[in-house]
């Protein structure tokens, strides 16, 4: 089969390799489409968390790995000791992988395993013609969603996650601060959870029209001031509730400047550099840090909102490549114009 291997720093390469064979417990999908994740971009260009040369810590494996855990697909293979999943199922799925043992998993967060790895890094993932999954980590597509827009229930899910980490969002204002594909997760996660009002800052204004046509407000951060919009459209108050989706020093600085006492902040973003943290605001004003991994089963509501007509997903694939493009047309594109692209969507053996 044709699958995208990494092998290293900016080396990807589409190149065949045997189909897996369905493990007791596990499946074979033929995948239809696949999304680029930031993690998959980051693999691409560093850091990167593939294991290289230290084998990885859950499956033992190293480079070169097939990448990719965004997918929707069709079983076409079922292994032994698997119920209630059948060829032809259309399906997506959650790429964690856990030891089943620790404490973390056995009280349901395996998300936070002590021995944690992800499908497309700590072993073959998604961007291939098949892909080897668990069976207890499938979820069936409902028929009015096509494939092509199930592969956003996965980015979807780490929103709904990380926002119900948080409570109760009635009532709550709140901001965004990084309209990536994450941060418009944490927006429709916190406006599906009743918040009260929904401001989203970014640069640039090609997220704007999603923003309001979901009933938030849009602010431009190199037109507008941050701090003084959030006062302005906040009847003078401070934020409730903060989602940082960057992952830099200047946006968690802005993320924390616009939290009224007691507020929570939601750290998303992937630091690529060690950030300073101001613990001392923090502290005076009793306000609450939360961070979030992933997600555990909220792939589940991500598809009920598509199927309900609740979320359009259609509207965040903002490119579509395929296997043999990935490279030039994915990966390249985005680092010379990533802000222009919410979802890069790689049509594999993918309906329209």
């Amino acid at each position: 089969m044709k699958a995208a291997m990494w092998h290293g720093y900016k080396d990807v390469r589409i190149e065949d390799v045997p189909v897996p064979k369905a493990q007791p417990g596990s499946v074979i999908v033929k995948v239809a489409w696949a999304g680029i994740c930031g993690t998959d971009r980051h693999e691409y260009t560093g850091p990167n968390f593939i294991p290289t040369t230290k084998p990885h810590r859950l499956t033992g494996k190293t480079a070169p790995l097939v990448l990719g855990h965004e997918f929707s697909g069709v079983i076409c293979e079922v292994g032994e000791n698997v119920n209630g999943w059948h060829v032809n199922d259309r399906v997506t799925a959650n790429g964690t992988l856990c030891c089943g043992k620790c404490e973390m998993c056995k009280t349901g967060r395996y998300n936070v395993c002590e021995k944690l790895g992800f499908v497309g890094v700590g072993r073959d993932g998604a961007f291939a013609e098949y892909v080897e999954i668990e069976a207890a980590r499938l979820f069936k597509i409902p028929d009015n969603v096509p494939l092509k827009e199930a592969i956003l229930a996965e980015p979807l899910a780490c929103g709904l996650h990380a926002t119900r980490l948080m409570g109760s969002m009635e009532n709550k204002s709140v901001v965004i601060v990084g309209p990536g594909i994450i941060g418009l997760s944490c927006f429709l996660a916190a406006k599906f959870a009743g918040a009260k009002r929904l401001i989203v800052g970014g640069v640039g204004e090609e997220r704007k029209s999603f923003v309001e046509k979901y009933g938030g407000i849009y602010v431009d951060v190199q037109k507008t001031d941050l701090n003084a919009a959030v006062l302005q459209l906040n009847d003078g108050a401070l934020a409730d509730v903060v989602y940082e989706c960057v992952g830099s020093q200047r946006t968690l600085d802005s993320c924390i400047a616009i939290m009224k006492p007691g507020a929570k902040l939601m750290v998303m973003g992937v630091f690529e550099e060690k950030p300073l943290f101001p613990m001392n605001d923090f502290q005076e004003g009793e306000r609450e840090l939360y961070t979030s991994q992933a997600h555990v089963d909220e792939i589940a509501a991500a598809l009920e909102l598509f199927s309900k007509g609740l979320v359009n997903p259609a509207e965040l694939i903002t490119r579509v490549v395929t296997l043999d493009t990935l490279v030039e047309d994915g990966f390249e594109e985005l680092i010379k114009n990533g802000p222009s692209h919410i979802k890069v969507a790689i049509k594999i053996d993918g309906d329209k």
